[in-house]
């Protein structure tokens, strides 16, 4: 039996003592009327705004020192209606607590967030959705900035949810503690990146029955876990109680992973386990009780997805981001015999609304082509080289038309196309509705040669229901999945470019073809435009995998 001992992370936090960082807290002062620009920056003077957007409407307002708000339009989204103070400067590995009195005539909802501008996708180090209950409350919470220091960080409630009358005030924000570095599995990020970052991380994937037996372990008593193993997978397991315990993984021929856990000093530890031999159904997640003494609490197994590398939330209106995308603009059949021409950030082609990034294709003519559409790309914005990156999309139903999300190389350093490689993250042609594609094209394996490698897999309505298209990259394998189903492995068979080109930079394309070899294959139905594909969000980890 193959054993490999893993290497522990803990957490430890020291408490310190300090005021409140926010500004007019009491709300003494009047709101400013200052408003974000377009990378949602804002300067609120020491007070807080009232910002609307994407349909939201309401009223909020200073009266007596309390904050009076409430939402008139609930069907808007939930960051429609915001009360936000900013800038803030959130420094990296500190622990905060955030806390405020908040009075409500009826049960209600508020959602607190903690979060980045534009500059970082609007991304949230702390996003409370708080159930309000009738009567005056206090509510407590604490939060760790597990991110690199932002020097311009907004604290905001959002009142969306909040459809009748609710009263804030004595709203804080306090430094209580910090984090020691020591926790961090990569020390590199520990001042730019979050950490332990899990796939559904809402989700536990042992149920209360599983972690009853838990509980009841003997010395030497093991219990045991079927879970799918993935190559190149980490599986986080978060632990809380006493007593010494072997945890670890096996496949069906004995390949081991496991760590000898010792809880005898420290009750709360996080532990990451790679395996790393092939995919595989029905593997085994254990854990085996050493010592006579103690007993567990409480355990959590996820899977780890590593640190959050960059994002794109869409949580703005009009063209997306200059400092993340740009756009391949042109008409000349793109290889394919495409129909449509890709124009540069038109924004009838392309927005940002309503929470989502939208690609519309039009029946409309323009040089010479039939069609306009956009292909939006990240390149030499935000290239990946390993990683797992995500999108969740719906997708255009018309014949004829062809989405795409899907990687090139930045570089092209083993030559043009297919010599660099190509990783289809998700392909869909219209005339087979509800059916997907993942595929990889090398100079060994393309289409041109038609021994391409890759699979489908069906999806329910993807032009109604949004689905999650995502892919993990590893320096030995590429995996492609659909709301978290893997259904298409590459392996690295060969140290060869010709086989495996995948150990440089590539970048993201998402684009909707008219026409072509494969889209056009039944004709188009040109009566069924404009059609659009719908992006809620773009995000991309790093499995914890460190490219320096």
């Amino acid at each position: 039996m193959k054993k490999r001992i893993l290497s522990l992370f803990f957490i430890v936090s020291s408490i310190i003592l300090a005021n409140n960082l926010l500004k007019n807290g009491d709300f003494q002062k009047e709101l400013s009327r200052k408003v974000p620009d377009k990378n949602g920056y804002v300067d609120t003077n020491n007070s807080w705004i009232k910002h609307f957007n994407s349909g939201g409407d309401g009223s909020i307002e200073i009266v007596n020192g309390e904050v009076i708000a409430v939402s008139k339009n609930e069907n808007a989204p939930e960051h429609g209606v915001q009360l936000i103070q900013a800038p803030i400067q959130l420094n990296a590995g500190v622990i905060y607590e955030v806390s405020f009195e908040i009075e409500g005539e009826k049960e209600t909802e508020v959602t607190v967030k903690i979060g980045a501008d534009a500059d970082r996708g609007y991304y949230a180090y702390s996003l409370e959705n708080i159930e309000i209950k009738p009567g005056r409350n206090e509510y407590k919470y604490s939060f760790e900035m597990l991110a690199e220091t932002d020097l311009k960080g907004r604290f905001e409630f959002w009142f969306t949810k909040t459809t009748t009358p609710v009263k804030i005030k004595d709203v804080k924000l306090k430094e209580i503690g910090k984090i020691e570095e020591n926790r961090m599995i990569n020390l590199r990020r520990f001042d730019k990146q979050e950490k332990y970052n899990a796939l559904r991380s809402d989700i536990n994937e042992l149920s209360e029955l599983e972690m009853s037996n838990i509980k009841k372990l003997k010395i030497n008593n093991i219990f045991q876990k079927k879970i799918d193993l993935e190559k190149d997978g980490k599986y986080l397991v978060n632990i809380n109680g006493l007593g010494i315990y072997e945890i670890g993984l096996v496949n069906n021929d004995g390949f081991t992973e496991k760590v000898d856990l010792d809880l005898s000093k420290e009750k709360n530890k996080q532990i990451v386990l790679e395996y790393k031999n092939k995919s595989e159904k029905n593997g085994k997640f254990y854990i085996k009780k050493i010592s006579k003494d103690g007993k567990l609490e409480k355990v959590e197994l996820k899977k780890y997805i590593g640190n959050l590398l960059w994002s794109d939330e869409f949580e703005y209106e009009g063209l997306p981001l200059e400092n993340k995308w740009t756009y391949d603009v042109g008409g000349h059949g793109w290889g394919n015999a495409e129909l449509q021409y890709y124009t540069n950030g038109n924004p009838n082609n392309v927005n940002v609304k309503n929470g989502n990034l939208i690609i519309t294709a039009k029946k409309e003519s323009l040089e010479n082509n039939d069609y306009t559409s956009t292909r939006i790309v990240s390149k030499n914005k935000n290239d990946m080289l390993y990683g797992r990156i995500e999108i969740k999309a719906k997708l255009p139903n018309a014949v004829g038309t062809w989405p795409a999300i899907w990687m090139m190389p930045t570089d092209s350093e083993y030559g043009e196309w297919p010599k660099s490689g190509e990783i289809d993250i998700m392909e869909h042609v219209g005339y087979d509705l509800g059916v997907v594609h993942g595929t990889v094209h090398t100079e060994k394996y393309y289409w041109k040669k038609s021994n391409q490698k890759g699979a489908k897999i069906d999806v329910a309505n993807p032009d109604e229901n949004f689905a999650v298209y995502a892919m993990e990259w590893t320096p030995n394998i590429i995996k492609i999945y659909k709301d978290n189903i893997l259904y298409f492995e590459y392996e690295k068979e060969e140290l060869s470019s010709e086989a495996w080109p995948f150990d440089k930079k590539f970048y993201l394309i998402m684009n909707i073809a008219i026409g072509g070899a494969w889209g056009g294959q039944q004709g188009v139905d040109e009566n069924n435009f404009p059609q659009e594909m719908v992006v809620d969000y773009v995000r991309v980890y790093d499995l914890g995998i460190d490219n320096n």
